[in-house]
């Protein structure tokens, strides 16, 4: 794993936690990832734990 993706990776799941346990919206938990656009955000969100952040805001 390269730098950049573990950074990815470690901010991705930094804004897991905070749908989770703060609360958190979509495009707030972009903007904690680091993301200007919820699109993108949702995109990367998918493709590093195989669901949709909307997904993970059902199950809670």
């Amino acid at each position: 794993m390269s730098v950049f993706e573990y950074l990815r990776r470690n901010r991705l799941q930094r804004a897991m936690v905070a749908m989770q346990k703060e609360g958190l919206g979509i495009a707030q938990a972009a903007h904690v990832a680091g993301y200007n656009s919820p699109a993108n955000f949702s995109t990367a969100f998918r493709r590093a734990f195989g669901i949709t952040p909307g997904q993970l805001k059902d199950r809670f």
